[in-house]
């Protein structure tokens, strides 16, 4: 699974007993929120973001909401699980994000609506695309 946020979602392994930056303890609680997020229905692997300069064409492409217009930064995270698990339904995912706080005014490229992460309609700020199993 690939996950595309417009949130920023930056590892930066930085907490407030460890660091002053007030950017960078905000993106590491993003990265936080999201893991365990991905984790409520079954263990994943999530590979640290990286984050991506999208065009207008590409971002309704991908189809994040029609609120945000132009290019933006995309912060992307491969996702896998155990052979022996599957990965949840896309639904169920967006469910389990929809509304879920975030930290706002970090790196990200767009004005984020209410701070938290939106699954649905215009405000549609983070995706989730299921990919091909290798194994068939």
């Amino acid at each position: 699974m690939k996950v595309y946020s417009l949130i920023d979602i930056t590892e930066t392994k930085q907490r407030k007993n460890n660091s002053d930056n007030v950017v960078a303890i905000g993106q590491q609680a993003n990265w936080m929120t999201f893991v365990q997020t991905m984790m409520l229905r079954t263990n994943m692997m999530c590979e640290p973001p990286t984050a991506v300069k999208y065009t207008a064409a590409e971002l309704k492409e991908l189809g994040f909401g029609t609120d945000y217009k132009g290019g933006h930064t995309v912060w992307e995270v491969d996702i896998t699980t155990d052979s022996y698990q599957t990965m949840p339904a896309v639904e169920s995912l967006e469910s389990d994000f929809n509304l879920v706080p975030t930290v706002a005014n970090l790196t990200e490229t767009i004005r984020i609506n209410n701070n938290v992460f939106r699954t649905s309609d215009q405000a549609k700020n983070i995706l989730f695309k299921a990919t091909e199993n290798p194994l068939g």
